[in-house]
Formats: structure tokens, sequence, C-alpha cells
């Protein structure tokens, strides 16, 4: 009976079912999630996006946020993917912002890179480890916990459509020197090309074509790093057609929450990113807390002498040595590290500033290494003892996917995820920003007094925690002191609003608030003078006068 299982899960075909069934089973309850964080850039706010269709020209010929609704560019430099924004302008066309369809494109899409990889692997392996190795690898890829963001949050469906051009592209150049047909090198380099127009991360693929070519081919180094030419060429091309449609722009940013080394000294901003790396590492193989955000303080600065720097240092340089003294064995574990770094490079902040400290979805590619890491190690213990290798594969996949079904439901909507997340996160200023501004919002809702107080209680906490974290946010400010104006703290509520205004005299809705709080300080002073408090009533008029120079009865009076 036990030989029969083990031969019918050792079938292609089946193994195949059981990795659709797992992948999409896993992540069906991402299909009731709403829209959340940033998925207004791609689709419920963006003004090219929903003209369908007909907004494919200004998607073209304009940068990544232009069409988010009256938002300006707040990133460091221009993002050119009109690709996947046309694909989103193609499903508002015939679904408009339909939640349902959007989550389940995004799993569909999973479900079909997770048949591709298997796919690619077994054009890797040797007929000993052609049954194990793809079947275990892509299993550990389906639930590994740390692609929940970019399956449930429908903004990145781009690492997704990105990952499935660039392993058909593979698939393609490997079947081109196994066939020598030019059709199927031809397909890889347009392959490719969609794939940098979808996101520019896929420049790292130039890395992995000749890694991959001679760790699992007969090609020479030289050969293999030749293979690489034609799609540098098409990166250039690129980087051609990007300069002509949106420049090479260059954005000054003064905030910190889109800037994060904003703070730091050179040498800090250098032992930061080597201690990320190592938290990244980390997250492949623990991935425990997981977070939408690491934001300005989440990972706090780190200096050259200090021992996490000198502990990443150390790991980041054995895994490195490893890799290279085993290069030339074309060992496994070497190839994983290698694809590991290639992958990562340019999230890394090491190349190009990304406006974020560091995010998992940086980690979905990267992660496959991880993946067959895990799945080599798994099959190497099988040789000495099948129930040991099998049992702990099964005990992993479990935990991942208990881990990958609730972060699914922690993405439902903004709520849900961000007070989920600001416990995962909790000094970072932009996570304690957002989670007062939810609290403003469920304290809005309800109809209970208790509540109501309650939720605002910790409105205020949690803007307070945002503004001892960073100080220069105007927008930190304005939801504080709105915490503060239905705490009927209107004193606290002004002082904060013209913290705001200081930071940043023309936002509408700072404008709003403070001349709300100027008629409230005015009314107030009236009051005080119909009661022939003078003092209190000139103190309020000032007031009044400080939140809105404009308000000629205070003035008058």
């Amino acid at each position: 009976m036990m030989l029969n299982i083990k031969k019918s899960l050792n079938h292609t075909k089946n193994q195949l079912i059981i990795l659709v069934l797992l992948t999409f089973g896993l992540n069906a309850n991402t299909l009731f999630n709403d829209y959340a964080l940033d998925d207004a850039v791609v689709m419920t706010g963006n003004n090219f996006v929903q003209k369908g269709i007909k907004g494919i020209p200004e998607i073209i010929t304009n940068d990544y946020v232009s069409g988010y609704t009256k938002q300006e560019n707040i990133l460091t430099g221009v993002r050119y993917r009109p690709f996947s924004l046309i694909l989103f302008a193609i499903e508002y066309q015939f679904f408009g912002t339909n939640p349902f369809i959007s989550h389940l494109i995004n799993v569909i899409l999973f479900t079909l890179l997770i048949l591709l990889l298997y796919k690619l692997l077994q054009t890797f392996v040797t007929p000993e480890q052609s049954h194990y190795l793809p079947f275990a690898t892509c299993l550990l890829f389906a639930v590994h916990p740390i692609h929940s963001e970019v399956i449930a949050n429908v903004k990145s469906r781009d690492e997704i459509i990105t990952f499935i051009l660039l392993i058909t592209s593979l698939i393609s150049i490997i079947k081109f020197y196994k066939t020598k047909k030019s059709w199927m090198f031809i397909n890889s380099l347009f392959l490719f090309f969609f794939a940098l127009l979808t996101k520019e991360t896929a420049v790292t693929f130039i890395g992995v074509v000749p890694l991959t070519l001679y760790f699992f081919s007969d090609q020479s180094i030289k050969r293999s790093l030749r293979s690489s030419l034609p799609f540098i060429l098409i990166f250039i091309g690129y980087l051609t057609i990007r300069y002509f449609m949106v420049g090479f722009k260059h954005y000054p940013v003064n905030d910190v929450t889109n800037a994060p080394y904003l703070y730091a000294t050179y040498s800090q901003a250098l032992a930061t990113k080597f201690y990320v790396l190592i938290k990244y590492i980390g997250l492949l193989f623990f991935p425990y807390p997981l977070s939408s955000d690491y934001g300005y303080n989440q990972v706090p600065y780190i200096n050259l002498i200090s021992l996490k720097f000198f502990f990443s240092l150390i790991i980041l340089s054995g895994i490195l040595y490893y890799a290279i003294n085993n290069f030339k064995k074309r060992a496994v574990l070497s190839f994983c590290i290698l694809f590991f770094f290639a992958t990562l490079s340019v999230g890394s902040n090491f190349i190009i500033d990304l406006g974020t400290i560091m995010a998992e979805r940086m980690l979905f590619q990267s992660s496959l290494a991880a993946c067959i890491a895990m799945a080599f190690l798994f099959m190497s213990i099988s040789k000495s003892s099948n129930l040991l290798a099998n049992t702990s594969l099964l005990i992993l996949l479990a935990l991942f996917s208990i881990k990958t079904f609730s972060r699914n439901r922690e993405w439902k909507n903004n709520e849900t995820l961000i007070l989920s997340d600001v416990i995962s996160s909790p000094n970072s200023a932009r996570m304690n920003l957002y989670a007062c501004e939810q609290y403003i919002i469920k304290a809005n809702k309800t109809a209970s007094h208790e509540s109501r107080n309650n939720y605002i209680n910790k409105a205020v906490f949690y803007g307070e925690q945002s503004l001892k974290i960073q100080s220069t946010f105007a927008y930190s400010f304005l939801k504080t002191g709105i915490a503060y104006y239905y705490q009927n703290n209107y004193e606290r509520s002004a002082d904060l609003m013209l913290q705001a205004l200081k930071r940043d005299s023309i936002d509408p809705e700072i404008r709003k608030w403070t001349d709300h709080l100027s008629d409230i300080f005015y009314k107030q002073g009236n009051g005080q003078y119909e009661e022939r408090n003078f003092d209190k009533a000139i103190a309020n008029y000032r007031k009044s006068i400080n939140l809105n120079a404009n308000n000629t009865e205070a003035w008058y009076n």
C-alpha cells in the first residue's frame, strides 16, 4: 500500500495536480479580501487605469505613479512599468474595480508560476532527483509565507508577472542551447523585454542566465557569460525607450518614510544594508513576524563598530566563501547562494535607493533559492532516512501553510492589515501613523460612546508614537491633531495642526482643519468676552489668528 502511494506521488501528473490544488486552495481566502494599501496606485486611484483601454497611451508615456489620483511622484526616481499597468487597464475595462476578480487573477497567476517553476526545475535536475527536488521545491515555494504580500496585495501583481516572464524566458534559452532552434532564442529575449516593462528588477536576469547555464549545462564559464550579451543589448534598448518616454529624473525626497537612509551617515547606511541582508535570510527560513512595512525606525541604523554589523559580515562572508569555493564543482547550494544575491541585488539598496529599507516582496524571486536549498537538504536526508526527510518536510509545509493562511486573512483590508502590522512593526513611524488613522475611522463608524472613546484614545497613542519616532512629516502632525480634536483636546490639536502647517502650508486637508480650529477658538473667545473674561478671550482670538491669519473677525475682536 505504502509503495503504491509513493509511486503515485512520484508521478509527474499527480505532482502537478497536488501543486495546483495546494497553491489555489491555500490562497483562496484572499479572493474575499478588499483592496488594501498601495492597491490605489494601480487600480482604485489611478486615473489612467480607470480609463480602461483608452488610458493605455498615457500609461506608455508616463511614469508608474503619474496616474495616481492627485499624487505627485514621492519616490526618489522615475518608475517605468507600463506593461503591468496596461494589464490593470484591460482588467478595469472588463470588470471595473472588482476586488474579487483582482485577487482571483493574482491567485491564478501564482498557480501558473508554480507550474512553470516545476517545468524549469525538471530541466535542471539529474534523473535520480527528478521526482523529489522539483516537487519539494515547488511545494515549499507555494506555501512560503513570505509570498503572502505579493499574492494578497493586488499592486504586487507585477512581481508575479515579472517572474513568470523571466522563468519562461529561462526555459526558452535553455531549450535553445539544447535544440539550436532560433525562435526559442528570440522568444527568450522578447519575454525578458516585457519583464523589464513590468518591473525594473528584471534586470537581475542578466546575471541569472549565465549562472543557470553554467551550473546546469556543460557550458564553460566564458561561454556562459557570453550568453548574457544579447540580454544586455535588450536592456540597453529598454533604457533607450524609457529615456524617450519618461527620462531619468531624480526627485529630492525629504521624507524619511520614502527615503529610509535620509538621516544615516554613509557608514551607517552601509552597515545597515549588510544587516538587512541577514534579516532577509532570516525571514526566508523563519518567516515570523511578517509586516507590510519595515520603514523608519523599525530597522534602526547601526554603525560599522556594531556587533550586528560584524555578525552580518561574518555570516555573509562565510556564505559567499562556500559559494565561491564550490563554484567549479557546480554544487547546488553554491548556485542557490549566488542566485539569492543576484536576484536580491537591486532590492538590497546597494545599487539604487528603493524608497524602503526592506520589503517582503523583494524576496519573491530570491526565495526560490531558499526553497531549492531546503528541498536539497531534505533530499540528502532521505538517502539515509526517508521517513525523517518526509516527516520533516511535511511539518515544515504544515507550519508554512498555517502562517500563509493566517497572513492572507490579515490582508483582508486596511484595518485588519494595519492593526496587525503595527504590533509586528511597533517602531515604524508610518505603521503607527496608519494605525492612528484607522482608529479615527473606527471611532467615526461606531455608535457606542464607550467604544468611540476607546478608539480615539488608541488613535492618540499611535499618533504620538509616530511623532516620537520621526517628527518631520506633516501628515503625522495632522492625523495626531485630528485624534486630539475628537478627544475634545483642542489646545493640543491646535499645537499639532500648527506644526503640520509649518511643514506643509498648502496641503488642503491641513488648511481645512486649521481653519476649522480657528473658528472654534474664535467662538470660545466670543463666549469668554461675553463673560467679561477679557484675558482669556484675547488668548483665544490670538490662537484663532495663528491658525488662520485671514480670520478678519478674530482680528477685529
